[in-house]
């Protein structure tokens, strides 16, 4: 008999394995209560729920949508489970059963989360503004907020609306930041960031009416390849648009004679990979019609019969429209809409008067699957119930563009509609782990507002099981007794008010090996942060615990020991200006310490009240091996370095040392940008680097002829009258001037005609000229010296 109950308790035990969805007996669980999901990283969500009396187990379930099929993925002794291996900014749904000896309960109430965006930087702080002094500003604002580098860049004009607004799926579709620029200029700030990003490729929207060639050209003067989509209008331009983007299954359907109802769902679509087209109110062309048959399986309209009409409407592959009473009502319904495909986590504010910021911005948003809200001068009721509604979802709110834009007052108002959010409060951030020793490794990790108490977990591997090994009140934890050369997996909890805390990421950290010999430090590099601060770093030398940084006031005086830091960075405070330090750095553990790095040295600048910075610097190129670089003279100083860069924000070397506002930088390779900075000094020391300049050298050499039948005529006592023959091909020429024969010849000019007076001479002086024919590929040889000598 014993036999038979064993056996028929075996077979059961088996059959909860093995059937783990399924009811197995009579008298069933209760089912789980009050089932939540937070999100803890990109990759990570952990499940919570009401214990349930007698369960033994509890099975998970997940499911990609709310109506789709639940898959078992694990199984938990307790009522938490952390949901791991998962894709960034993916919502997933759950559901939980409980099991006990008899049987299972029913599936709990599902619950959702998406995972956070992988994107390298977002904006992270609550009531956060990205703003710039114009629109152009902003975007760039903007693009650097969310991109550290991208190939792509998307370009907008920055002065009208309708080839831009159907931009946003396709910066989805790169990766890319949208940046604006003026009609016929390359704005300064955008290409900064075009520089800074390091973009390879830039795809212009719309036709030359709205981005001229002449930026356009600017663009490819940064060695950027340039690609336009336009069409005819902009009804054209948005089929172009959905072209490039490629494969989709559904598109949003707009009129284009506003931006308001596009930009609500902009980064929507943007996430979704739908393009945006547009068409006007009562025809649908043959063209549009034949991608939305190629490719759609559901199109969304925006607004009612007034913008789109009926006809239209029932011609359009299973429709849905999205209107409202009026545009901040109409963004609401559409984010209402869409709820269940975005995390509200952080939410982005823009003005609905203006197009600019919220086109820029809704590439930000759609990195993290975030609304944009129109705002006015006020909330509207619907916004206002939406923050009310959503506040324990909404942890950051940021605002596109100035004060003017979205005001500090609104703001204000928002956070007080969403409360103060604790459940992010309660999540270990910046979990780190350092091997102290062959057998100890260190656990830090930022305090917790209202913890009592953190609990450690370690594992011997990232997916296996964590074991509790500590509770402690601190925020630092020394894991003892380790094996040698073994990597350990590490996460914390917070607890309070008797509950814990979601579990941090977790990181790994691997004990010493008794043999282990420290290398000495690399890559040390000394960067002038102020009049009185130098900024050090260097590259992390594996198995070093700190670094002792040392410093000196000339390359063989006696280097003292300035502080000891466990990070690969120190910043030097309190010295004196003008003054040239000294550095070396030394990797220490407990057992042994590296030989000295190299020694770097910094000057510290001169304070603005002796040196200023050099300003109006210029760059201009004068063949396929020289540019000519200059400034205005700065007050105080004796001489100046030049440094150059072949990138905005690469690494600069001094090239020269010059007594005068300019500089001809010889020696260079034809056709390539070089970026340049000036730093002014005198006997006591050095001032800030002035703001970069950059010019190209031009193409080739030149087959261009050489000026003949040069003449110069005095025609006063400060000018002289140069005239040549004209050179074939050439459209324009750099005129040269010496005071001797075979002195140095300076640029004076340039002229695209074949005469030039040169003015603000010297009384009865003679003056030697060479004249240099150009063109915009190639640059010419100079003529021979002609002389001509004031009245």
């Amino acid at each position: 008999m014993r036999r038979i109950k064993k056996i028929g308790l075996l077979c059961l035990v088996l059959a909860l394995l093995i059937f783990p969805g399924q009811a197995l007996a009579a008298s069933n669980p209760a089912v789980p209560t009050a089932l939540k999901a937070v999100v803890i990283s990109s990759s990570q969500i952990n499940l919570s729920w009401e214990p349930v009396s007698s369960a033994a187990q509890y099975y998970i379930y997940r499911a990609n949508s709310s109506s789709g099929t639940y898959t078992y993925i694990g199984a938990s002794d307790t009522p938490s489970y952390i949901s791991a291996g998962l894709k960034a900014n993916t919502r997933y749904y759950y559901k939980v059963q409980a099991i006990t000896n008899s049987g299972s309960s029913d599936y709990s109430a599902e619950a959702w989360a998406v995972t956070h965006s992988e994107s390298g930087r977002i904006a992270p702080v609550e009531n956060n503004r990205l703003s710039g002094s114009d629109r152009y500003t902003t975007a760039a604002e903007i693009a650097e907020a969310g991109w550290n580098t991208s190939s792509y860049a998307i370009i907008a004009g920055g002065e009208n609306f309708p080839d831009a607004i159907c931009a946003s799926p396709l910066a989805a579709k790169y990766k890319a930041p949208i940046l604006l620029t003026p009609k016929n200029s390359l704005h300064v700030e955008t290409k900064k960031q075009l520089l800074a990003l390091d973009v390879k490729d830039a795809i212009i929207i719309g036709g030359t009416a709205v981005v001229s060639e002449k930026a356009a050209d600017a663009i490819r003067d940064l060695g950027i390849k340039v690609t336009r989509l336009a069409g005819v209008d902009r009804y054209e331009t948005s089929l172009k648009v959905a072209e490039a983007i490629g494969d989709f299954d559904e598109a949003v359907i707009a009129s284009g004679l506003n931006f308001q109802d596009v930009l609500s769902i902009a980064p929507i679509a943007a996430k979704e990979g739908m393009p945006i087209l547009l068409t006007p109110k009562d025809s649908l062309g043959s063209d549009l019609k034949k991608l939305l048959d190629r490719h759609c399986e559901n199109t969304y309209v925006l607004g009612d019969s007034g913008s789109i009409s009926n006809n239209v409407y029932r011609q359009l592959p299973s429709p849905q429209r999205l209107t409202g009473t009026n545009w901040y009502d109409m963004n609401i319904n559409i984010i209402e809409f869409f709820r269940d495909r975005l995390d509200l986590h952080t939410c982005y504010l823009t003005t609905g008067a203006a197009y600019p910021d919220a086109l820029t911005g809704s590439a930000l948003a759609s990195l993290q699957g975030s609304p944009v809200i129109l705002v006015g001068s006020s909330l509207t009721k619907d916004a206002a119930a939406f923050f009310q509604d959503y506040s324990s979802a909404i942890q950051n709110v940021v605002a596109f563009g100035g004060a003017e834009a979205v005001s500090e007052k609104l703001l204000d108002t928002i956070s007080s509609e969403i409360g103060t959010v604790t459940t992010s409060n309660q999540l270990i951030t910046n979990l780190s782990a350092t091997p102290q020793s062959a057998s100890q490794i260190y656990l830090t990790w930022n305090k917790v507002n209202d913890a009592v108490a953190y609990h450690v977990y370690r594992s011997s591997s990232f997916s296996g099981t964590y074991t509790k090994i500590t509770a402690t009140t601190t925020p630092y934890y020394f894991d003892t007794y380790l094996s040698t050369g073994t990597t350990y997996y590490y996460k914390v909890q917070a607890v309070y008010n008797g509950e814990t805390g979601p579990y941090s990421d977790a990181v790994p950290a691997t004990t010493l090996t008794t043999s282990a010999v420290l290398m000495q430090p690399t890559n040390v590099k000394a960067e002038i942060r102020d009049t009185n601060q130098v900024y050090l770093t260097w590259d992390v030398v594996s198995s070093a615990l700190h670094y002792n940084v040392y410093r000196a006031t000339s390359p063989t005086g006696s280097y003292t020991k300035l502080v000891s830091v466990s990070t690969p960075f120190y910043t030097d405070l309190n010295l004196a200006s003008g003054i040239t330090y000294y550095y070396k750095i030394q990797a220490v553990n407990n057992t042994s310490s590296s030989l000295y790095s190299n020694s770097v040295q910094a000057q510290t600048w001169l304070d603005h009240n002796v040196l200023t910075a050099a300003t109006n610097v210029s760059a201009t190129g004068l063949s396929p091996s020289q540019i000519h670089v200059k400034w205005d003279a700065v007050d105080n100083a004796t001489f100046y370095h030049v440094y150059r860069s072949t990138s905005l924000t690469g690494a600069y070397d001094l090239v020269a040392t010059v007594g005068s506002p300019f500089h001809v930088d010889t020696n260079l390779t034809s056709g390539t940008a070089y970026f340049y900075k000036i730093q002014s000094g005198n006997t006591v020391g050095v001032g800030y680097y002035s703001e970069a300049a950059y010019a190209s050298t031009m193409y080739g050499f030149s087959t261009l002829g050489v000026p003949g039948n040069i003449k110069a005529t005095p025609l006063s006592s400060e000018q002289i009258f140069l005239t040549w023959d004209s050179v074939a091909n050439a459209s324009y020429y750099n005129i040269y001037r010496a005071a001797s024969s075979t002195g140095a010849y300076n640029l004076v000019g340039t002229t695209d005609s074949p005469h030039f007076t040169d003015t603000h001479l010297t009384t009865q002086t003679t003056y030697y000229y060479k004249i240099q024919p150009c063109n915009s590929t190639t640059t010419g040889d100079r003529s021979g010296p002609v002389s001509g000598t004031t009245k």
